[in-house]
């Protein structure tokens, strides 16, 4: 009687029934598991990472360390590094090199962008390598990366040196008979004086290396044809190239002029240059119309022509070259003039 039930057709039927229902819990339990693999994949494919490594943490004065920057992320982004000027908090910029878009020799959907930095500091102490920021576009998303801050000690060329007039520990006096013999204290006293002079004149010529080393017209030339040959030129990406052309013009006149406007609007900074007579008031107006066609493209959504993008780098250049010229003449106009 039991094998007979057990052999019926709606026995077989409901294990049967049974059996597919499993099969099916099971292959979508594994897609979905599938599918959430892939996403985590392409969450970690899409993702941009950014690290930051010195050459060393502790230098002595006006010796040079390199700050390497590394960006990783996936073929097809576009990576936009910091402008960094002549100077990156209390340490002077010597040489900067940029290699971007990169193969990553871990991964063909990656791609690796670096920046190297020589940089060195006649300032002493405990300073800091600022933090920097990278924007990253890609896929129709925009990422924001940030190194963090690095401290570096910063030696002096006399520090770690005897002291001639620190002395050891006298041991309690014994009475001998000894030759008087001739002091040699004047010998320290002229090593440690002729050392100091020495350092003095060694930090004076270090300051007006820097000081020549590279003026703000030459600084922003040198910005402005990277820009003529970056890849947001090779795209026509008018945003991008504008918003470039503004950081450079801004920085150009902050540097020329020794203005402190970080928070400023460009109005604003074109005010201080008009309030200061710092230039005369065509090049102003000149400025004010770069300024202006700029933000139009960055937030009017105005698509520049590659000839026109070429044509705003070519007249801001025209521009920097111009107001450069006429301040050096005006100050040598200045100085003969006090002379006579």
């Amino acid at each position: 009687m039991n094998r007979r039930i057990c052999n019926s057709p709606w026995v077989r039927r409901i294990s049967l029934i049974r059996l597919i229902g499993l099969t099916s819990l099971i292959t979508a339990i594994s897609f979905v598991t599938l599918r959430a693999d892939e996403n985590t994949s392409k969450g970690d494919r899409t993702s941009a990472t950014v690290t930051a490594n010195v050459s060393a943490t502790s230098v002595r004065v006006a010796e040079p360390l390199t700050l390497d920057l590394a960006v990783v992320a996936p073929a097809g982004s576009k990576v936009d590094f910091t402008s960094i000027g002549p100077s990156l908090g209390k340490f002077d910029v010597t040489d900067m090199i940029d290699r971007a878009d990169v193969p990553s020799a871990d991964d063909v959907n990656q791609r690796l962008w670096t920046r190297r930095l020589t940089l060195d500091s006649i300032v002493t102490g405990d300073l800091e390598i600022p933090a920097l920021e990278i924007q990253v576009r890609g896929n129709g998303e925009f990422q924001t990366l940030k190194t963090e801050v690095i401290p570096i000690h910063v030696i002096s060329v006399l520090e770690d040196r005897a002291d001639p007039t620190k002395f050891r520990d006298i041991h309690p006096v014994v009475d001998i008979n000894v030759p008087q013999v001739a002091s040699r204290a004047w010998l320290w006293w002229t090593l440690a004086g002729s050392g100091g002079v020495a350092t003095a004149l060694a930090l004076m010529l270090v300051v007006a290396r820097r000081r020549t080393w590279m003026t703000p017209k030459v600084w922003a030339i040198r910005e402005l044809d990277q820009l003529r040959h970056s890849e947001a030129m090779e795209s026509s990406d008018s945003e991008a190239v504008t918003q470039s052309l503004t950081t450079i013009l801004r920085d150009y006149l902050e540097l020329q002029f020794e203005i402190s406007a970080p928070v400023q609007t460009t109005n604003e900074l074109l005010q201080i240059v008009e309030t200061g007579k710092y230039m005369n008031p065509a090049a102003i107006r000149r400025f004010g119309e770069l300024f202006e066609n700029s933000d139009l493209a960055r937030f009017a959504g105005v698509q520049l022509t590659p000839a026109e993008l070429k044509q705003a780098i070519d007249d801001a250049q025209q521009l920097i070259e111009q107001t450069s010229n006429e301040l050096l003449s005006n100050a040598t106009t200045t100085e003969a003039a006090e002379v006579r």
